[in-house]
């Protein structure tokens, strides 16, 4: 059984001026569900810029061994982690839209 939640009127006048059809978990439903689409895209867009910076996947970045390659500079090993966390971020949020769009 759903549990009942308490949320302020305000916050829902909010919602019911940024959504104006259905009701109010449709609403809340589409303002998450864009939420995890701009997050994605943010993701997918790092990572595309990583790989044309270095011409290679996140994969063949490592397997090449680029980090050592560029003397373990801050700024690669930066990217490195920034990609990895990219490419986490991004099957992260693409599970939480497929159960989402369940809901």
């Amino acid at each position: 059984m759903a549990e009942a939640l308490r949320i302020s009127r305000s916050l829902i006048d909010i919602v019911n001026a940024i959504e104006v059809e259905g009701d109010i978990n449709s609403k809340v439903k589409h303002i998450v569900e864009n939420e995890l689409i701009r997050r994605l895209n943010r993701y997918e867009l790092t990572v595309r810029s990583l790989e044309k910076k270095y011409g290679v996947t996140l994969s063949a970045f490592k397997k090449k061994g680029i980090v050592a390659k560029k003397g373990y500079s801050y700024e690669v090993e930066t990217d490195m982690w920034e990609w990895e966390s990219s490419e986490d971020g991004m099957k992260t949020v693409k599970a939480e839209i497929r159960r989402l769009r369940k809901v």
